[in-house]
């Protein structure tokens, strides 16, 4: 339910600040300004619930609000702002709105949306702060010197001021870089550079601190060797502890140990999957959000159609959800139109899909309406309009992270070559093809290929399936490889 609010308190910040964009931006009185263009603010406010729900602004905790969330604003208010203007120069309804109110909108909503979020941040900041002045301190609080600026101190910062101030308190940082010093990071001054910790803790000293730990946040083999020794020698000494967080959690390596380059082994030898020698991967990403944009204006109604016709046919949800493996390896959420009922009758018993799948769904899996929701997949940049299918971590062939060297597919090379017909092994092998030569004119072949594949069906291409072994693991042969791990060491599977 709360869900629901922050959605209607979303959708008022986008409709008042479109309404003021349109009073800014014209000549006229402001009454009639709004005559002449509401029915573009109300296009705005309509479009505003589907990409608000998208981009999953509704479920943000508005305290706990980050950078990465502001980025997500600013994404789906550049897609409200731009779905707005084709649905209305589709309806003709952009006459009366003057050419600066596109422009003035976007900002006015991008700083409604994020300055609601960080006022609720700082609200609940200054609620925390005020509670820990007003604990009740329980013995002497640990001093911390730290090392490092990096991901990893952001982190033990962080960490610090949640659930450490009744612990610990951050007295300083030491950076390698000469021009930090003086600097503040999360109210804490950087004093100098690790070479000199000898000092700081004298400075410290004359001011009443005394340091009882010395945090690294980063492995003590990137410091320089007069670093290394003074942290030897205060070691010794065993007055303040060394803590190493990189030993702790393995936090700054993490990335290192994803690094590796994508393989597979095919005829006992290990290839590397490289990508193709091409400017159009660097192209390809903006392909994919012009033409899901128009896409979305134009099959809005027949989703809209398809969304109303399942939630009368199988019930709520209308969207399904399932999380598969996307670029990287990272886990994403495929959305899809409901095709089968509920898993149990009301009486307990277990279904089997043949019986919950419905003959409304049996005709959206037929010519692929399901996927239909999956353009706003491509739109928040899980999918790609052509690419490897992204499978279930079932499915995953287990031959090579090769296949994951790209954002999976709405359509793909596999699946025009044979689909469903087709083993784990063959797709993998037309999957790792496709990668090898992508390009724009192998894509248009594929989207062509794809149309033919709907209206007639699937047929398994023997000749491309070959061709695609032969040119990728030699002649004939299964494909086997290393999958890759995330920072915790899980394989993707």
């Amino acid at each position: 339910m709360h869900c629901f609010v922050l959605l209607f308190v979303d959708m008022a910040l986008v409709s008042v600040s479109t309404l003021l964009a349109i009073v800014l931006c014209s000549p006229e009185l402001p009454f009639a300004a709004l005559a002449h263009s509401g029915q573009y603010a109300v296009i705005t406010s309509v479009t505003a619930i589907p990409v608000l729900m998208l981009f999953r602004l509704n479920r943000m905790v508005w305290r706990f609000t980050s950078l990465s969330d502001a980025i997500r604003a600013a994404a789906a208010t550049a897609a409200i702002v731009a779905l707005s203007m084709m649905i209305g120069f589709s309806l003709d309804c952009l006459a009366g709105v003057p050419r600066a109110v596109p422009v003035m909108q976007a900002l006015l909503v991008l700083y409604a949306l994020v300055a609601a979020r960080l006022a609720m941040r700082l609200r609940h900041l200054l609620r925390q702060r005020f509670r820990n002045m007003n604990s009740p301190a329980n013995g002497r609080r640990e001093n911390v010197l730290v090392i490092g600026l990096n991901p990893a101190a952001d982190l033990f910062f962080q960490f610090a001021s949640v659930t450490g101030h009744a612990r610990m308190e951050i007295v300083g940082i030491l950076s390698n870089a000469e021009r930090h010093r003086g600097r503040f990071i999360r109210s804490r001054e950087i004093l100098g550079a690790p070479e000199s910790i000898h000092d700081v803790l004298q400075d410290l000293a004359v001011h009443g601190i005394v340091v009882d730990r010395v945090v690294l946040t980063s492995p003590i083999r990137e410091l320089s060797m007069n670093a290394q020794m003074a942290l030897r020698n205060i070691e010794k000494d065993g007055q303040i502890y060394i803590d190493c967080l990189s030993t702790s959690f393995d936090v700054v390596n993490a990335g290192a140990r994803n690094a590796g380059g994508a393989t597979f082994v095919a005829d006992g030898k290990v290839h590397e999957a490289g990508l193709p020698s091409t400017s159009y991967l660097r192209w390809k990403r903006l392909i994919d959000v012009a033409a899901a944009l128009v896409g979305i204006a134009l099959f809005a109604p027949l989703m809209l159609f398809v969304f109303v016709v399942v939630r009368l046919d199988v019930g709520a949800p209308a969207i399904f959800w399932q999380q598969r493996p996307g670029a990287g390896g990272r886990q994403i959420k495929i959305l899809k139109f409901r095709t089968m009922g509920p898993v149990r009758t009301p009486d307990g018993r277990v279904l089997s899909d043949v019986e919950r799948i419905s003959r409304f769904g049996c005709f959206l899996r037929r010519v692929r309406l399901d996927e239909l929701p999956q353009v706003f997949n491509i739109l928040a940049g899980h999918m790609s309009f052509v690419g490897p299918r992204p499978l279930l971590p079932i499915d995953q062939p287990k031959a090579s992270v090769a296949r994951l060297r790209l954002r999976p597919g709405l359509t793909g090379w596999a699946q025009i070559k044979g689909g469903r017909s087709l083993s784990i092994e063959d797709k993998a092998a037309l999957d790792l093809w496709y990668i090898k030569n992508a390009s724009f004119t192998l894509d248009l072949v594929i989207l062509a290929e794809t149309i033919r594949t709907v209206l007639f069906g699937e047929r398994v291409d023997l000749r491309a399936i070959h061709k695609a072994r032969q040119d990728i693991a030699g002649n004939d042969v299964s494909l086997t490889g290393k999958l890759p791990e995330d920072a915790f060491g899980h394989t993707f599977v």
